[in-house]
């Protein structure tokens, strides 16, 4: 095992870790203005989308518009928290504020920097969807125990997407070419994934192209959490998100390094 992680993990060590709790102490002395939006983002939308839009809508796939909408809350934040904070944190804290200089000068390694942030928009991703899940519980939207295991899937799902934003940035020439990182990329996949009605509803091609994105299965998976109906793909959906992380995390690593050595 060891010689595998070494054979596609190069120079990770446990002193990632140590960058992540650095960020985390950035976090606290700012938890202010961290923690208080988490807790009011999924309640306007869980308010004016799902209650309010969802009294137009007639039941989806067996359950009242709310109750669709809600698990999908959390599966967005999982991709958006590390979107933003991988792509535009990273990016300024390597390019501009030159935080990862300073790192790279004591016995980290530049893997060790990249993991670190990886984690970091991993633990937003915890942070925020949690947050929705409690919103979401307090509205007696939670109808099954296994939402329990949501920690995990918001622990995974936002390091597999923290890994696709720390790609983007490792090739972009500044930090205004992020904004199509969220227009093409995260914006269809907020809308076509299947967040706001069933990928059924959409053409034949359409479904096949939101089978492939990502967002997709962290919402297939959610929604079976939160509402306990197991969806029978929801095995092909765990497996999709541990490959596509691990790949996406061995080429975030080799082209930072790239990067970030020229």
């Amino acid at each position: 095992m060891v010689r595998v992680w070494n054979l596609f993990f190069p120079n990770v060590t446990p002193r990632a870790f140590t960058v992540l709790l650095r960020h985390k102490e950035v976090f606290l002395k700012m938890w202010k203005t961290s923690l208080i939006p988490p807790f009011l983002d999924p309640l306007f939308y869980l308010v004016g989308i799902g209650y309010g839009l969802g009294a137009m809508v007639q039941e989806v796939g067996g359950f009242s518009y709310v109750q669709f909408f809600a698990p999908a809350l959390i599966a967005s934040v999982i991709m958006t928290a590390p979107f933003f904070e991988c792509a535009i944190g990273g990016y300024v804290r390597m390019y501009y504020q030159k935080t990862w200089d300073a790192m790279i000068a004591t016995p980290l390694s530049i893997e060790d920097v990249i993991t670190g942030e990886i984690l970091y928009g991993a633990m937003r991703a915890l942070l925020q969807g949690v947050s929705i899940l409690i919103v979401i519980s307090l509205f007696g939207l939670v109808k099954s125990p296994l939402a329990l295991l949501i920690p995990v899937v918001c622990v995974f799902g936002g390091f597999m997407f923290g890994c696709l934003a720390i790609s983007y940035i490792s090739w972009i020439p500044n930090i205004n070419y992020v904004d199509y990182l969220f227009t093409l990329i995260m914006t269809p996949m907020f809308v076509f994934a299947g967040t706001f009605f069933p990928i059924s509803r959409l053409p034949e091609w359409a479904q096949t192209v939101a089978w492939f994105m990502p967002l997709y299965h962290v919402v297939l998976i959610c929604r079976s959490l939160v509402t306990g109906i197991i969806h029978p793909e929801i095995w092909g959906s765990v497996i999709w998100i541990l490959v596509v992380g691990a790949i996406a995390f061995a080429i975030a690593l080799r082209l930072l390094r790239w990067r970030v050595v020229k």
